[in-house]
């Protein structure tokens, strides 16, 4: 099986990488995660969660060693599970400038915590002012999983928001539409 570029980072570490933290429950994740390739891989060496897990390393400091080295995290609040959130947290705990995306029905992961012991339960929709009250200021933008251009544009729109404050390089606008 060739890896794709979902799981592929490049082994060019003298480029400066993006970390992208998302839900792997969330099917729709796997487009965004694309996009996010799309729009960032040729200025950057993409990291995404699960690529940064080493064999015979703790998960957690490889994530948290990842995060640190990177320009910039992208975070998706998709199915809103505690790793994101940790993710996102040790992002603003290490200083980095951060990308918040969300699509307009996303939801708070919450089947995974009772497994299949309630099979009628369906996640919650995710409330930004009850399940991340303290963090409801933080402006994020919609991504739109029925549109990949836009989603590409908004990625990419959103970058040059935070580029100056991170001392990013100029990225070229991806050309999807």
């Amino acid at each position: 099986m060739g890896a794709s570029p979902l799981t592929q980072t490049t082994n060019d570490v003298s480029r400066q990488s993006v970390f992208f933290s998302y839900s792997m429950a969330e099917q729709t994740n796997v487009l965004l995660s694309t996009i996010i390739w799309l729009v960032f891989h040729n200025q950057f060496r993409v990291c995404f969660t699960p690529s940064a897990l080493t064999s015979g390393q703790s998960q957690l400091q490889e994530i948290e060693k990842q995060i640190t080295e990177s320009a910039f995290g992208i975070v998706c609040l998709d199915g809103l599970r505690p790793n994101v959130v940790h993710e996102w947290g040790f992002m603003r705990g290490v200083k980095k400038s951060v990308i918040l995306l969300k699509k307009q029905d996303a939801t708070v992961d919450v089947r995974h915590f009772v497994g299949g012991s309630v099979p009628a339960l369906e996640n919650p929709p995710l409330d930004m002012n009850v399940h991340l009250s303290n963090l409801k200021d933080i402006n994020y933008t919609r991504w739109y999983p029925d549109d990949v251009p836009k989603s590409a544009k908004v990625a990419w729109e959103e970058f040059n928001k935070i580029k100056g404050a991170a001392r990013l390089p100029n990225i070229e606008e991806p050309n999807l539409w």
